[in-house]
């Protein structure tokens, strides 16, 4: 079956494809089709923020990849989940709004891409977010994304700001206006507690307008390529292949995972990559799938005599009655956070020229760093695997790790993952950074007032007195922290895909807007950067189309 052509197909409704898509759509000149694997979900969970626990443990509203084994994180294969839903991955992650930092967006700039320094990218920021609390030199006070800022002030999260206060870490009011550094409550993209995605903000404002069409339960299978141009998609629905033709440009928008994916379905990348996995190579692009980026992220458990954390919490009905009455008729409490609710971006050593570390604190603790858990209890508490004692952890990553990984199709079917390489700790500097994160995490933890909360380190534990034993809890415990990037970088090198107008090298009507196209990691979360890349990509296409 072939639909009526489409000026613009957008593969992908996720942080930067709801974007594209209402820009895109919103002068009624161009006739937008945009292509969406999952559906459209009003699913309790996803509204509730810490409803992100259910969502994480199931299959609904998600792609559940998984990472290669790899003996660098002791032979561990690790949970990688990415959103399958209108809005993507901002409909199912933790919500933590970082815009990213000034020096690295000018480092971009300096790499070749014109046009991506903080000065440039600045309007954009501020043109999709509304922060009433914001300096309007900095911040965006009436776009589309809405921005909150965590408002109790309990004695963990309060605790945690002053101990990394005397720890050297600057207090700040806003890690988001000109300074990247320091230690802060967390912002949301929420509103009045509830979850706020692309979808909600972006889209779902757009999809009343008739030259807009939306498809959800879409499956795109490659892009057709006539020649050197691209000029449509392949997707199936239901049990119906489809073709779909562009006669400007096709976008994709489905993420560092599955952005590389469909370029090598398509023909497009390594030759020796694609033959392998039964692919007839048509345009050689070799960086396709490289240049793998991710936070790894690593926690210190602790217990604690407080009894208003979440491992109390999820145990007792009647304290989780009372934090859900909090939550929907007042939109307070940690039913309106992930769990996170402050964050320290910091320097671990006062001589380094800007933070090379992010520390997060977590009203609860768990034996692992992610929402793993025994799948077979019946129990929530125990299914999330939170520890049966009143806890805390703190999280770490390195801000701009060095270690590079790829991912890349096994097989020439779009429905088999791909093959995913981390890579984490490889480079030396990441070892040595994640070593004095964790160090930094128990000199905080060491202060008044956190220590006086603080009863016992649990994980590691005080027998990890040594740097090779703080590395092995890294190896052994380290997670995902859901930010994969880089797999379709921005740049002119050999190793590029696209350049710093977002096209694809080599080929016409061909772009690439999502996380994928990050030359290095710009934040220490990367959704509201990539609704940023949503923004500058739908600017480049429009300014091409007059």
């Amino acid at each position: 079956m072939t639909t009526p052509d489409y000026d613009y197909i957008i593969v992908g409704a996720g942080s930067a494809g709801c974007v594209l898509s209402n820009r895109l759509s919103a002068s009624g000149k161009h006739r937008v089709l945009l292509l969406e694997a999952g559906k459209e979900e009003n699913w309790h969970w996803i509204r509730i923020p810490a409803g992100i626990a259910h969502v994480l443990l199931g299959e609904r509203a998600l792609w559940r990849f998984k990472t290669e084994p790899d003996e660098k994180v002791d032979g561990r294969s690790i949970f990688w989940p990415r959103g399958r839903a209108l809005g993507g991955s901002s409909a199912v992650n933790g919500m933590i709004w970082v815009r990213g930092d000034p020096l690295e967006l000018d480092h971009w700039a300096s790499l070749g891409n014109t046009g991506w320094a903080y000065k440039d990218v600045l309007p954009l920021l501020k043109r999709m977010e509304s922060y009433a609390l914001g300096d309007p030199d900095y911040r965006g006070k009436d776009g589309p994304m809405y921005i909150t800022r965590y408002v109790d002030r309990d004695p963990l999260s309060n605790a945690f700001i002053e101990g990394a206060g005397k720890a050297g870490v600057p207090v700040v009011e806003d890690y988001n206006a000109a300074r990247f550094e320091g230690v802060s409550y967390l912002q949301y993209n929420t509103r009045f507690g509830r979850r706020r995605h692309t979808g909600d903000n972006y889209l779902l404002p757009a999809m009343g307008r008739a030259n807009l069409k939306v498809e959800t339960g879409a499956l795109t299978q490659r892009v057709v390529l006539n020649g050197k141009r691209a000029t449509g998609v392949v997707y199936k629905k239901g049990n119906e292949l489809i073709t779909a033709n562009a006669k400007r440009e096709v976008i994709l928008c489905a993420g560092a995972v599955q952005s590389p994916q469909l370029l090598e379905l398509s023909g497009i990348g390594n030759p020796d990559v694609l033959k392998r996995a039964g692919v007839t190579p048509l345009h050689e692009l070799n960086g396709v799938g490289e240049s793998l980026r991710d936070h790894l992220h690593v926690r210190v458990a602790f217990e604690t005599h407080l009894r208003t954390n979440l491992n109390v919490i999820l145990r007792n009905p009647l304290k989780q009655a009372w934090m859900g009455a909090r939550w929907l008729f007042l939109g307070r409490g940690l039913m309106t956070t992930s769990s996170a609710t402050s964050m320290a971006i910091a320097r671990t050593d006062p001589a380094l020229d800007r933070p090379n570390v992010k520390l997060q604190l977590y009203h609860l603790s768990m034996a692992s760093s992610h929402y793993g858990g025994t799948g077979e209890a019946t129990n929530f508490a125990d299914r999330m695997g939170l520890d049966k004692y009143p806890g805390f952890s703190i999280g770490c990553y390195v801000l701009r790790p060095e270690s590079l990984g790829s991912i890349h199709i096994k097989t020439a079917n779009v429905g088999d993952p791909p093959e995913i390489r981390a890579n984490y700790l490889a480079a030396e500097a990441d070892r040595r950074n994640m070593i004095d994160a964790l160090k930094m995490i128990r000199k905080i933890a060491s202060l008044p007032p956190l220590s006086n909360l603080a009863l016992r380190e649990t994980r590691p534990g005080p027998q990890a007195n040594t740097d090779e034993a703080l590395l092995d809890h890294a190896r052994a415990t380290g997670m995902t922290s859901y930010h994969p990037i880089g797999t379709c970088r921005m740049g002119s090198d050999a190793k590029a895909v696209v350049d710093h107008k977002l096209k694809v090298h080599g080929i016409e009507g061909l772009r690439v807007g999502d996380a994928s196209i990050m030359p290095t990691m710009v934040a220490s979360n990367t959704n509201a950067p990539s609704i940023m890349i949503g923004e500058k990509a739908s600017d480049l296409v429009l300014a091409d189309a007059n």
